[in-house]
């Protein structure tokens, strides 16, 4: 194999077994990878960093990848070298992501990494992830997916070229309760496995190709910028930055007023308060809804900011829209509510040298000027762990 994995805590290496998410000594840690051999660039997009990827092959006929767009006006209105990491479809930009979100680089490498396990998988969404694995699993069609997404934010699931090999769930409840009833499903049906989310190493290395590229070809920025529900996308940059023996300052945003890693953060705390209230209910960007984090456990969003000399920005629901407004005006295509955040966090801290804003997803209506667009309709309806027993 060749990668071996190790906690972040106690520092024990071990090896994957199969989604291996957990340290075999019990700690609260998020498990990363080794990568035994040199860095083999070879080839474009995702599949150029396949020696860095922790599956066996790429997946045949998957070419996108993100757009990096350096804006001159931007750079010159903050006095920084802004550079957009774009995902999305925007083809006059040179990004073709029928999903339009940055959820599509995870969603392939899991796929895969599922694939050569042999296993289907199931897992919870609010909006972009869904879209991706609906999407995508037609690239892996021996692998079954299914997904469980809450009836809040469920009209935001489209298709363009549904998979076969996906089951689509509305859940009764907020994500909490899709999370839940996904691994419990898993638990329910012996040939499907928890798919794992941000806790997913497969899914963190495929987004640290984005560091790769970034290094590549513009050279180390000296700020990275993200909006975060679960923080999986700045975690994984800043872990590849680490393999590549750089560093940036790590800026995370979030959505007032559901902010629950800039309170922990604030409050120079290890651990994410507790909420009672649904975030589906009361923040705009709803893919930014995670009641929990991947924050307090050992690599994860705590420690990234601690390394990195990083911050936390809260934005507001105007804020945003005046700065997705302010994108749309200048490159022609509409971020999604969650990048409209990042891009807010430009006004509010300080900017200098190069810095990598990651727009994780845009373009829905140009998308809808070249494909049929649908909304999905779900396979099932579930209110309870009961309800599983009539997924076939």
């Amino acid at each position: 194999m060749k990668y071996e994995l190790y906690c972040p805590e106690c520092g024990q290496k071990f090896e994957d077994r199969g989604f291996t998410f957990s340290c075999p000594n019990g700690c609260e840690s998020i498990v990363k990878t080794e990568y035994k051999g040199k860095k083999e660039w070879s080839g474009d997009g995702l599949w150029r960093y396949l020696s860095h990827l922790p599956v066996i092959g790429a997946v045949e006929g998957y070419r996108e990848y993100p757009a990096i767009v350096r804006s001159e006006e931007y750079s010159e209105e903050y006095g920084a070298e802004i550079h957009f990491i774009l995902h999305g479809y925007a083809p006059e930009l040179g990004v073709e992501m029928k999903t339009c979100t940055f959820k599509e680089l995870e969603t392939v490498v899991s796929l895969k990494y599922a694939e050569e396990r042999g296993v289907n998988v199931s897992l919870a969404s609010v909006g972009n992830t869904a879209n991706a694995f609906m999407e995508l699993a037609k690239y892996t069609p021996d692998v079954h997916v299914y997904l469980f997404v809450p009836e809040k934010v469920f009209g935001c699931v489209f298709e363009v070229e549904r998979s076969e090999n996906v089951t689509l769930i509305r859940v009764s409840g907020g994500y909490d309760m899709a999370m839940e009833l996904a691994r419990a499903f898993s638990e329910h049906k012996g040939d499907v496995v928890y798919e794992g989310g941000g806790k997913s190493f497969a899914r963190r290395d495929a987004l640290s190709t984005l560091a790769y590229s970034f290094v590549e070809k513009v050279g180390p920025p000296d700020l990275y910028i993200q909006s975060v529900g679960s923080g999986t996308g700045a975690i994984a940059f800043h872990d590849g930055l680490k393999r590549m023996n750089v560093s940036a300052r790590i800026v995370v945003v979030q959505n007032e007023p559901f902010t629950p890693v800039a309170d922990a953060w604030a409050s120079k705390s290890r651990i994410v308060p507790e909420y009672s209230l649904d975030p589906l209910e009361i923040i705009y960007a709803k893919v930014l809804s995670n009641k929990s984090p991947l924050y307090s456990q050992r690599g994860g969003l705590y420690d990234v900011l601690t390394e990195s000399g990083g911050q936390v920005v809260r934005i507001s629901e105007g804020e945003a829209r005046r700065a997705g407004k302010k994108f749309k005006k200048v490159f022609g295509i509409q971020p999604f509510p969650a990048a409209e955040v990042t891009l807010a966090a430009l006004e509010k801290i300080e900017l200098d040298g190069v810095v990598a804003v990651n727009i994780t997803g845009s373009g829905l209506n140009r998308l809808k000027k070249d494909y049929k667009v649908r909304r999905a309709n779900p396979d099932y309806r579930v209110e309870s762990p009961e309800d599983l027993e009539l997924i076939g």
